[in-house]
């Protein structure tokens, strides 16, 4: 996990600065934290309120390639739609993925994502097939992971939560959890509340885990994002073809 984490700074830094029109998720003067209740049903993509990624993917590797593209998210049906392409190409396989940024920053409070994790299905009426090969993620994030709150689900263990809190690039603590629910076939909804003295964590509703540790102190950009792997352990050996994730809805809640 601190290989993998470590090695995603590194790049996004890297390619953050090398592409030009890409805005950062880091805090500025013309940045400020929410103080009150916001919330996001994905009716339309608000230019206003979420900025697309369309930068180098921090998931390069020999084989793997590939960028975010802005493109591929969308809102369709009343859901976010996060689309995630893998497919052959002559460097090995080449991933076009999608992630959005929150335009605002956000502090202390309760966070709560509805979501379903990437499966071949782009309906939110109807189940698809879970692929090995991706992470769906829903989390807080800013400055090189000074703040960073994250929910994670792999692609090749669909009913396993993964949640982590960083406050910088090199402390932080996790936990992984197995559940009874698959990510991939139905919405579920997440949630994590940040004190400044502890973050705990919800599933539908009932209490997952909770950490004193590392707890970060700096508001920060939400972010949502499918992208791929190709590991055997985290996130699973990539698959070639297209799968989504789907969000229904974002609500912050201030303490």
């Amino acid at each position: 996990m601190l290989i993998r984490r470590t090695l995603f700074t590194a790049l996004l830094s890297l390619s953050l600065v090398a592409c030009s029109g890409v805005t950062k998720p880091e805090s500025t003067a013309t940045l400020r934290p929410a103080s009150v209740t916001w919330s996001e049903n994905f009716d339309t993509l608000d230019a206003g309120k979420w900025i697309k990624s369309s930068w180098a993917g921090f998931w390069q590797q020999p084989g793997l390639t590939g960028a975010f593209d802005s493109s591929l998210a969308s809102v369709k049906n009343g859901h976010l739609l996060l689309t995630l392409n893998v497919q052959n190409c002559a460097t090995g396989l080449c991933a076009r993925a999608a992630e959005v940024q929150s335009a605002q920053t956000f502090g202390f409070g309760r966070y709560t994502y509805r979501f379903r994790a990437a499966s071949t299905s782009a309906s939110p009426t109807k189940s698809g097939k879970v692929l090995s090969g991706n992470i769906s993620g829903a989390f807080s994030y800013v400055d090189n992971s000074a703040t960073e709150i994250d929910l994670e689900i792999e692609g090749n263990r669909p009913k396993t939560l993964n949640a982590a809190v960083w406050n910088t690039v090199n402390s932080k603590d996790y936990s992984v959890m197995p559940t009874g629910v698959s990510f991939g076939q139905n919405f579920q909804t997440m949630t994590y509340e940040w004190r400044p003295d502890r973050i705990t964590y919800y599933l539908n509703g009932s209490k997952v885990w909770e950490t004193t540790k590392n707890v970060p102190q700096q508001p920060a950009h939400i972010m949502l994002n499918v992208w791929p792997t190709n590991s055997a352990g985290w996130g699973g050996q990539a698959t070639t073809g297209t799968v989504y994730m789907l969000v229904d809805s974002v609500q912050f809640e201030a303490f």
